[in-house]
């Protein structure tokens, strides 16, 4: 059975409430069943923004936000343990972080595919740049999509079209997913708990 309930962590003006939309319009190209849920959480530039995404092999009746999500996406490393404790993924689901390395906080949580992309320097590198702010949002996929394997890379590619199909930037989000996709490193859990006892962090 597919039910895969996720929850996307970012900053107001990151584009984490887009890449929901998104991530929904890839599943559904996948022949899933999948319903985003609007984001809350104040609306200026680099204030929390939380937003919810549903894929299932079966109609969506709920259209709350998710309390617990299975899955998880930050844009920002400084979120995750804002809102979620460190036994939220009790070795199941996934953790997606926008990050160069594992900050060292994230060596306690326990979920069973944990994946990470420095999406910002990628961004910037493909030129997703706009009024000095990068856009990770829809690059992040590519790193969610290599954790993950929930959707395909096709369909991403699909519903990046789909959602900006006359945008200055499409080249270059097509560009950057297939970049940050190729650069995830992705660990499973017993390769997170090997880690951690080799770099010796804290809680170990």
């Amino acid at each position: 059975m597919v039910n895969y309930e996720i929850g996307i962590l970012s900053r107001g003006g990151q584009g984490g409430v887009t890449l929901g939309k998104v991530l929904a319009y890839a599943a559904s190209y996948d022949g899933k069943y999948t319903s985003a849920i609007p984001k809350y959480g104040a609306e200026r530039r680099g204030a929390p923004v939380v937003a919810s995404v549903r894929i299932f092999d079966r109609p969506v009746r709920r259209h709350a936000q998710i309390p617990v999500p299975s899955e998880m996406i930050s844009l920002d490393v400084s979120l995750v343990p804002r809102f979620y404790t460190y036994d939220v993924f009790d070795g199941k689901g996934s953790l997606t972080l926008n990050s160069g390395n594992i900050p060292e906080a994230y060596y306690l949580y326990t979920p069973q595919k944990f994946g990470y992309a420095n999406v910002q320097e990628i961004s910037k590198k493909h030129g997703l740049v706009k009024s000095g702010s990068t856009l990770i949002g829809i690059p992040t996929l590519g790193a969610f999509v290599a954790t993950t394997k929930i959707v395909t890379l096709e369909s991403l590619h699909k519903a990046v079209d789909k959602m900006f199909p006359h945008s200055s930037f499409l080249k270059g989000n097509h560009d950057a997913v297939d970049d940050v996709h190729d650069n995830t490193v992705t660990l499973n859990l017993d390769e997170l708990k090997e880690l951690k006892k080799e770099e010796n962090v804290i809680g170990n």
